[in-house]
């Protein structure tokens, strides 16, 4: 159960979640028991003593499948379900209690025992209220009892646990927590932001990574394209070769290697298929010179390699080897560095330990621009039945700033943070790793006039520039 009841006029109000359970392999389930109800614990466990609430239950095998045990015991003689040994060690423990007539009964305590088994229906969970200690400001976060519950029922300490729709990061944090590791992947910048920050506040040991797909890197295919052609080290254009090819590359042994691009303006050709590769074996390979003995393939995406390959190795009738080459691994070395504008002044409040002041006026990265355009498009385009407020960002571009580092010790190596800004989700300075109450006004006191600059996006891209 997610919410408490409300009304809907178009529908039965929908307050819960449906939770998909798959297991792969060897099981793991370790059964969840929730805490008995004060109407249970009443009537069952309505004993007590010295050592708490507790309910008595029968020590004898009658009815019982299977063997029991028949022994004489403080004068009763009975058909037991535990060996003589066992009942010894139960009055050592004092764990039996005695009816009016002397029948001993097994004492168990009601803090010892494990709860009641959950079933499929949860509604001791509650949704995180605007109120609760774990609440981020996450709009689809869920409650770490819920994750707490689940990652124990299905691993086990030392196991992998991996959300692939990691939201607010709740899944990772819950798994580190419970000593699990754990996987957390989302196309959202905001969801690697929050998680990022979760796990470092739990003092957890992790590595942001980022999965490239390299076409997206430019929001201008063009740009993509003018920019690629100069990636490929040697390859040169040639009209000689017709349309199908974007160049060759002139190798020392082979001679001259023809070069396929994909055209990113075209969605329909980034796709290697048979189709593609029957027009290259059968047209274009055909029409190139006789002495050419070997073309590169660059590809995005492929349907069906290992046919691909059958393909290209049952064509007998030519002897130019076809080298197929992912178009991504290349793609995913270019990076557009940001670009930020700023001024350097002498501190005129007289700040002896501060007489440096940087303000930025500008700050622009290309890769957050194209990852909120993604997501208005997408909103745009599913806008919901609350409809969909696109974001929108200021000329100066500030806010896709997240953090700055003045290293005023030097210009080469690694950067040194004589001072470390960061600007936290609301908008307040987070200074030398203290927080603050501060809205950041685009403005950092320096202890001296730095050499450079590393200032960070809220993508975690980092560029460093020289002041």
């Amino acid at each position: 159960k997610r919410s408490s009841a409300h009304s809907d006029n178009t529908d039965y109000a929908n307050i819960h979640d449906t939770i998909f359970f798959y297991q792969l392999g060897t099981p793991v389930f370790h059964t969840p028991y929730l805490p008995y109800s004060e109407e249970y614990a009443n009537q069952y466990y309505s004993k007590t003593d010295e050592r708490g609430r507790f309910k008595d239950t029968d020590l004898t095998a009658k009815g019982l499948q299977g063997s029991g045990y028949t022994y004489t015991w403080k004068g009763k003689s009975g058909y037991w379900r535990c060996p003589i040994s066992t009942m010894e060690r139960y009055e050592r423990e004092g764990l039996i209690y005695y009816t009016s007539n002397g029948t001993p009964r097994l004492k168990q305590y009601l803090d010892e025992m494990p709860g009641v088994p959950a079933q499929d229906i949860w509604t001791d969970i509650f949704p995180v209220n605007s109120q609760a200690a774990e609440r981020i400001d996450y709009a689809t976060q869920k409650p770490e009892a819920l994750l707490e519950r689940i990652i124990n029922a299905s691993s086990e300490e030392g196991m992998t646990v991996a959300d692939f729709f990691g939201g607010s990061g709740v899944t990772a944090a819950v798994a580190n927590r419970l000593g699990r590791k754990f996987i957390h992947v989302d196309i959202g910048v905001n969801s690697i932001q929050t998680a990022r920050d979760r796990l470092a506040a739990q003092g957890a040991s992790f590595d942001v990574r980022e999965i490239k797909d390299g076409v997206s890197l430019y929001r201008n295919p063009v740009q993509t394209m003018d920019k690629l052609k100069s990636l490929i080290r040697g390859l040169r254009s040639g009209e000689s070769l017709g349309d199908f090819w974007a160049g060759a590359i002139h190798d020392s042994r082979l001679g001259m290697v023809p070069v396929y691009l994909p055209n990113l303006l075209d969605s329909a050709s980034r796709m290697l298929d048979l189709p593609l590769m029957f027009r290259l074996v059968h047209q274009a390979i055909p029409a190139l010179s006789s002495d050419v003995r070997k073309v590169i393939v660059y590809f995005i995406q492929a349907d069906d390699m290992p046919s691909i390959k059958a393909f290209i190795r049952e064509q007998k009738k030519t002897l130019v080897e076809i080298e197929l080459k992912d178009l991504k691994e290349l793609l995913d070395e270019v990076v557009l560095n940001d670009e930020a504008s700023w001024t350097l002044t002498q501190n005129a409040s007289g700040d002896l330990l501060n007489p440096w002041k940087l303000t930025v006026t500008r700050f622009s990265s290309d890769r957050v621009r194209q990852k909120i355009d993604e997501y208005n498009q997408h909103g745009n385009a599913n806008p919901g039945k609350h409809g969909f407020t696109p974001i929108t960002l200021s000329e100066e571009g500030l806010e896709t700033l997240e953090s700055i580092a003045a290293d005023c010790k030097s210009a080469d190596g690694p950067v040194h943070a004589d001072r470390d800004l960061r600007i936290d989700k609301s908008g307040k300075v987070i200074l030398d790793g203290t927080k603050t109450d501060h809205l950041w006004d685009g403005t950092l006191a320096l202890p001296a006039k730095p050499f450079r600059l590393r200032f960070r996006n809220i993508c975690g891209d980092e560029t460093i520039l020289r002041s």
